[in-house]
């Protein structure tokens, strides 16, 4: 396969194909017609020696070489947006809407964007925080185009990078339980999967709890672990200084790991959603340290 001879026009077409689930609605998103796009898909397979898709498939369903060449199809297309924006291709501004659930709406993650932005004027930005349930209902309904979802089985296909994270049970450094008292748990709202993740394993020990904060936002959850007011489930990223992770025992057993993904729309014909993309994308991988913070202690 010769890469540096694709052009990038095709590579579009395959990303949206994949991300539409349709030639038809790649169409749409790319402005053209219909038989273009199977002529995009016919040359590009031409150029990788092989089959990209298997026929009548619905969703689509790559190849092993399809795979392959979509993978590459992102990163190059992502830089291509970025380099647009270098050099000043793109007049005008641009409005990219980004939706966060609230586990990952932190300052470091949006101060990060902000510079972003800083470093491309022409680029604005709108975010939702919210439930990963509602920004996904938002993202579906074509409101969003990126959305950093929670997977609770109902994840939009539309997905350029999933990875695994693990809920750690933290608490402040000077909490005590006691063997008598119910566990005060702070969580977000009913539908999060973190709250879901605690109260699972609580209810399998047989334990009491109950609710003594709860906040829609992280910033409320990590100021109420690090007052003491009680445990929550946080994960590495937001934990701080001030906070101590709970050492796993019969009581407080290991969480689920949850599945978490970032999801585009319309990523191949608009280069600002790619930069966007990019950026989040690469400063998530940057997140995903595997050290802890300090030894997890007994709560009790």
């Amino acid at each position: 396969m010769k890469a540096l001879d694709i052009p990038t026009d095709l590579l579009r077409t395959l990303v949206a194909v994949i991300d539409c689930q349709s030639y038809t609605r790649a169409a749409k998103v790319l402005g053209c017609s219909q038989p273009t796009v199977s002529l995009h898909m016919q040359r590009l397979q031409r150029h990788a020696q092989g089959k990209l898709m298997l026929r009548q498939r619905k969703p689509v369903e790559l190849t092993p070489l399809g795979t392959q060449l979509a993978g590459y199809a992102r990163q190059i297309l992502a830089l291509h947006g970025e380099l647009a924006y270098l050099t000043g291709e793109n007049a005008g501004s641009q409005t990219v809407r980004v939706g966060l659930p609230t586990d990952y709406a932190t300052a470091a993650l949006q101060s990060g964007l902000m510079a972003l932005c800083r470093a491309h004027p022409e680029l604005s930005l709108e975010y939702r925080c919210a439930l990963s349930q509602s920004i996904t209902l938002d993202f579906e309904s074509g409101d969003l185009d990126i959305v950093v979802a929670i997977d609770q089985g109902n994840l939009p296909p539309h997905g350029s990078q999933t990875w695994t994270v693990q809920p750690l049970w933290v608490t402040s450094r000077s909490f005590k339980l006691s063997s008598e008292r119910s566990v005060p748990l702070i969580a977000h709202p009913e539908g999060c999967e973190y709250r879901l993740r605690m109260t699972e394993v609580l209810d399998a020990a047989d334990l009491a709890w109950h609710v003594i904060y709860e906040s829609p936002f992280i910033q409320g959850l990590q100021d109420a672990v690090e007052s003491g007011l009680g445990i929550s489930a946080l994960t590495l990223p937001t934990l701080t200084q001030r906070m101590k992770e709970l050492r796993q025992n019969a009581d407080f057993a290991p969480m689920r790991p949850i599945t978490v993904g970032i999801f585009s729309r319309n990523t191949p014909a608009r280069p600002e959603v790619s930069l966007v993309l990019n950026h989040l994308q690469q400063t998530f991988k940057a997140t995903r340290a595997p050290a802890s913070l300090n030894q997890p202690s007994n709560p009790k």
